[in-house]
């Protein structure tokens, strides 16, 4: 497996994997395009820079692009990350690839210094929400309208937890 940021010129590998998960797109009420995801790979949230974003894809032995994953960091706070967008490859959903993914970012999140990590998911997409929750976010605020749905916060502390010492006897 390989990673690295995407470029326009992925922009074919990605239109085709997100093709093949049309359910995500159900509940935006519209389809990836060319453009859109172009779009996508430098939109930023209010107050954030470029460097900031990291738009990475996935790639398996074979140079194929097998999942997609928009973070920010340093956002909304200073030691938070907040993740736009994760996709894997429909054919592989299920068998624990997006949870390695997931479970190897926050791991290097936390060696960073993030201690927060949030994240949006369209509001009745039981799918994406019982994956983040399967990864430990839970639900972080009310609902958001966002004109044509709405999105849920969810959030997960990175936080280490020290273990107590083991009772003398």
């Amino acid at each position: 497996m390989s990673v690295r940021k995407l470029s326009h010129s992925d922009l074919p590998a990605l239109l085709s994997l997100c093709l093949g998960n049309l359910q995500y797109y159900s509940f935006l009420d519209e389809e990836p395009t060319m453009d859109a995801l172009a779009a996508e790979m430098t939109e930023l949230p209010p107050g954030c820079s470029l460097d900031q974003k990291s738009y990475l894809g996935f790639f398996d032995a074979g140079g194929d692009l097998f999942a997609v994953l928009d973070l920010i960091r340093g956002y909304p706070a200073e030691r938070s990350a907040f993740i736009g967008f994760f996709m894997v490859d429909a054919s592989r959903q299920g068998a624990g690839v997006g949870s390695l993914l997931i479970s190897q970012l926050l791991d290097r999140l936390r060696g960073e210094g993030v201690s927060r990590v949030r994240l949006a998911y369209v509001e009745g997409n039981e799918q994406s929400r019982h994956f983040w929750r399967k990864c430990g976010f839970f639900e972080a605020g009310a609902p958001i309208d966002q004109g044509e749905y709405k999105v849920v916060p969810m959030e997960r502390s990175l936080a280490q937890t020290i273990s107590a010492p083991p009772h003398c006897i």
